[in-house]
């Protein structure tokens, strides 16, 4: 039993950090990007619907899945950039509103035409076991996608502190208004940026289908996005912290809940730990001269 609760607080984890990765971009572009959850939904149901309906073999089929869900996350993260180019406006209010349209008419599709014809559950048809991630600890969820998230957060590191993008896009994030006088292209900055990090909430959707659930259920997502939205401020946007405290966040996330149900507790104590974590670091430290 013990063995399940810890790979299942890892498998959660990853998640936590793949999408953690697009939340830390967004932050330090200055465009905080609210709409993980839609992103997260939008990327496993597109993942989801290709992989079990595609006769295409597997090395043609997995690639489209994984293409078209970060294509199509990314260009919604992207429409709150160009409306911020375009019309000046707030990136943060309509990258939430966009993932709270989205959310309802995918809800939508998986109860009607996308629902599989097979299950009870409103659910899309499940996906073929060969395009399955391998399982690293049975008999819990944790899966390869555990490494992948370790690889990305370094690779974000490298990114956003090593490569001359990265440092652009940091200086925007802190000044605009330095970043203007400097030269830079902050259109592109951001709109970039968007991209990055609507198509990394997207991995993390994708991820979870072929890792966890191999099928999108109706709510797979929730709360996933705003935990990793909250490992991405305990990390202080620093994508190497980010691997801390994802894991902080996916052991307290799955022991609580795990506390609650075996001590019937009638709300989520999970939450109310989260709220009292952000709260505390919410306060900046003092600085003794």
């Amino acid at each position: 039993m013990n063995l399940y609760y810890t790979g299942s607080a890892l498998n959660l984890s990853s998640l936590y950090m793949l999408a953690g990765c697009g939340a830390l971009v967004s932050i330090k572009s200055g465009d905080y990007n609210l709409g993980g959850e839609g992103q997260i939904y939008l990327g496993g149901f597109i993942c989801a619907v290709i992989l079990a309906n595609c006769r295409l073999p597997l090395f043609c089929t997995l690639p489209l899945a994984v293409i078209a869900a970060l294509s199509a996350t990314a260009l919604l993260a992207a429409l709150s950039a160009f409306l911020k180019i375009l019309r000046n406006a707030d990136f943060l209010f309509t990258s939430y509103i966009a993932s709270a349209a989205i959310i309802p008419f995918i809800d939508g599709l998986i109860s009607g035409p996308a629902r599989s014809k097979t299950d009870n559950l409103l659910a899309t048809a499940f996906i073929p076991e060969e395009s399955r991630l391998p399982s690293i600890l049975e008999p819990s969820p944790l899966n390869a996608s555990f490494f992948l998230a370790l690889a990305l957060s370094v690779a974000v590191f490298f990114l956003l502190f090593r490569s001359g993008w990265g440092r652009r896009l940091c200086i925007l994030g802190t000044s605009p208004e330095f970043s203007r006088f400097a030269g830079f292209d902050c259109k592109k900055l951001s709109l970039s940026s968007a991209l990055i990090s609507g198509g990394l909430h997207g991995l993390a959707g994708v991820c979870a289908i072929t890792g966890t659930y191999f099928t999108c259920h109706q709510g797979f997502y929730s709360g996933m996005g705003w935990n990793a939205f909250s490992a991405a401020l305990i990390a202080g946007a620093n994508p190497l912290a980010l691997i801390p405290s994802s894991l902080i966040m996916g052991f307290m996330t799955t022991y609580a809940n795990r506390y609650a149900l075996f001590h019937n507790f009638g709300f989520d104590i999970s939450s109310l730990i989260q709220a009292i974590i952000l709260f505390l670091i919410a306060f900046p430290r003092r600085r003794h001269a």
